[in-house]
């Protein structure tokens, strides 16, 4: 504001503003900052009109009875600092986010889709023990029958106790003890009085539609199979025979 050649002014300094001169200069800077800034309410995502029609700053907790104050308050050092703490606070959002994504997209046992299909009941099988003729090794043979099968090839897999489920882990609990009990039983007559369920492995056998079949193997003996997984030998070999829908598999126990 110019003060110069005022009333009681002397030559060369500012003399004194008069009320009057002080709204003519407020309402000039409110025209120009409304020339120069364009308020967008339903754009900024800062600032509302409450019930009274006064304008509210939501980021930093103020309230301004008309536009030209609120544009003031933008161009202020609270709001460039509060919009700094907000940048940041939405970058370490971002970062959390992205890592748990990526966390997310690895692939683990959480984040695999179980597979469901209809079960149509359990499918034939056989166990017979066998031995070697020349090693005179002594194993099983396992036939299982799949005439409805509706994947590739049935898979299988070695289990302990602890890798079972509770449920599971129950229903073996059960299992054992109705074996110790039944002494005379022809799948216990090799197991002990005191057998326990870690004493034993569980070989599951899967194939869709049928339902899993476990079939209890002491593991008092070690199995002789390859160290490398997935590979077969002469005394641990699966063989799957797609035209009469029959799975042999044969595990035999080192000597």
């Amino acid at each position: 504001m110019d003060y110069s050649n005022r009333v009681n002014s002397k030559k060369g300094a500012g003399g004194i503003a008069s009320a009057e001169d002080q709204n003519v200069h407020s309402k000039k800077r409110v025209q120009e900052l409304l020339a120069t800034h364009i308020l967008d309410i339903d754009n900024d995502p800062y600032v509302f009109r409450n019930h009274l029609g006064i304008l509210e700053c939501k980021l930093c907790l103020t309230t301004h009875n008309n536009e030209s104050s609120y544009i003031s308050h933008l161009g202020g050092r609270k709001h460039h600092l509060n919009l700094e703490r907000r940048r940041i606070l939405d970058e370490k959002s971002r970062q959390q986010q992205e890592y748990q994504q990526r966390v997310q997209d690895q692939v683990s046992i959480s984040n695999v889709e179980k597979r469901h299909w209809k079960k149509i009941g359990k499918p034939e099988y056989k166990v017979v023990k066998v031995r070697d003729p020349k090693t005179l090794q002594l194993g099983i043979l396992i036939t299982v029958k799949y005439p409805n099968i509706s994947v590739d090839e049935p898979f299988f897999r070695l289990m302990s106790y602890f890798e079972l489920t509770s449920k599971n882990q129950n229903a073996s609990m059960k299992f054992v003890q109705n074996q110790n009990q039944d002494g005379d039983d022809e799948d216990a007559e090799d197991a002990e009085d005191d057998l326990e369920p870690s004493d034993v492995q569980y070989l599951v056998l899967s194939a869709e539609p049928y339902d899993n079949i476990a079939i209890i193997i002491p593991n008092k003996n070690e199995i002789d199979k390859p160290q490398e997984e997935d590979k077969m030998s002469d005394t641990y070999w699966w063989f799957w025979d797609n035209d009469t829908k029959e799975f042999f598999l044969q595990l035999m126990y080192k000597s």
